[in-house]
């Protein structure tokens, strides 16, 4: 399971995702078998993790708590939490269907053992920062109408982004962005690949212009400005990015003083 599905069943499940990530969650689920299961999997899991299991992080203050929830989209964690899955997957994939109690419990352990080693140690670097917060699975073109070779360009471009093929993807929303300077997505799409690539400075320019634009969604641009920091290593100029968000409470305010709490740690 890729980071990302990670990241949003696990959204999911705290009840985080807004109407419409809920609505795509859903269709997924009836459209996806494997992702499907992979959901079930971990709200078992999820379950089985009560407050009573907790217990010794009761006496933690909000920072650490903060830190913890880091900690469960470390590598580390990461890891046991897909050794868990790949032993799940074989396990439903003989005739027993039925995933029994004793099961739920030691996988639990398990990922509870792993927080529990992580959590006064974990260091998040930058692009382990960047990777956990960019949730680039958010953007959508939200084109359906207009030449049908427009149209075309745009699914492919968004089918290399999704591939992660952004050398690719790139001179594809570049094409198409003349004509689409009303869509707030086509720019982020473009500073996303470009930051990919290492092209920090593109990727600047790129959003400095959505954000100096009249679009509804113009604000978006300093998010995404403030991860290019973190991503390029510019802590500082991402710290004070961050600052601006949360203080104007724009897009991603509050994921803004995860990330900034994170930085200062």
């Amino acid at each position: 399971m890729s980071l990302e599905e990670d990241i949003l069943i696990e959204n999911y499940l705290k009840e985080a995702l807004s109407e419409s990530e809920e609505k795509d969650f859903s269709e997924r689920m009836s459209n996806d078998d494997s992702f499907r299961e992979k959901v079930i999997f971990e709200k078992q899991l999820f379950e089985t993790l009560n407050e009573s299991d907790w217990s010794f992080i009761e006496n933690t203050n909000s920072e650490e708590l903060k830190t913890l929830d880091s900690v469960f989209k470390s590598d580390d964690v990461k890891k046991t939490k897909e050794a868990i899955s790949m032993a799940y997957e074989k396990y439903s994939s003989s005739k027993k269907k039925t995933l029994k109690l004793s099961y739920i419990a030691a996988a639990s352990v398990a990922i509870l053992i792993a927080v529990y080693s992580l959590f006064y140690t974990t260091n998040y670097s930058p692009n382990e920062l960047y990777a956990v917060y960019i949730q680039p699975n958010e953007l959508h073109s939200n084109i359906s109408r207009g030449e049908e070779s427009k149209i075309k360009d745009l699914a492919i471009g968004e089918t290399y982004f999704n591939d992660k093929n952004y050398s690719k993807a790139l001179p594809v929303f570049v094409k198409v962005l003349p004509e689409n300077k009303n869509n707030a997505s086509i720019y982020l799409y473009i500073a996303i690949s470009q930051i990919e690539l290492s092209k920090y400075n593109e990727a600047k320019a790129t959003l400095d212009n959505l954000i100096n634009s009249d679009l509804i969604d113009a604000e978006k641009g300093y998010w995404y400005k403030s991860l290019l920091f973190v991503k390029s290593n510019q802590l500082q100029e991402a710290k004070e990015q961050l600052k601006f968000v949360i203080k104007n409470s724009y897009f991603k305010h509050k994921e803004a003083k995860e990330l900034l709490s994170k930085l200062d740690n």
